[in-house]
């Protein structure tokens, strides 16, 4: 229990509060964390639509085409057509 939520707890056992008004504070510290997760997503989605795959795989493709030892060319060929179905050349 975090200790907001304590400490409208420990105002409605010393009457301070009613129990109704306990209820709106609990609703409204809730709220307030809640709308951090969908705030996270959308600015996760908009960062990644900032991605430009035409540039990027031609360029991931590359690299990988320099690093890779010849015993591995049916990884090279997977990445040479993924490069050119987004219209890059290797």
């Amino acid at each position: 229990m975090n200790n907001h939520r304590r400490a409208i707890l420990q105002l409605v056992a010393m009457g301070r509060v009613t129990p109704a008004q306990a209820e709106r504070l609990l609703l409204a510290v809730d709220d307030g964390r809640e709308i951090l997760w969908p705030l996270a997503a959308c600015v996760a989605v908009a960062c990644l639509a900032q991605i430009n795959l035409r540039e990027l795989l031609p360029r991931l493709a590359h690299t990988a085409h320099a690093l890779l030892p010849g015993s591995l060319l049916s990884l090279q060929h997977a990445l040479s057509l993924l490069t050119h179905l987004f219209g890059g050349v290797l």
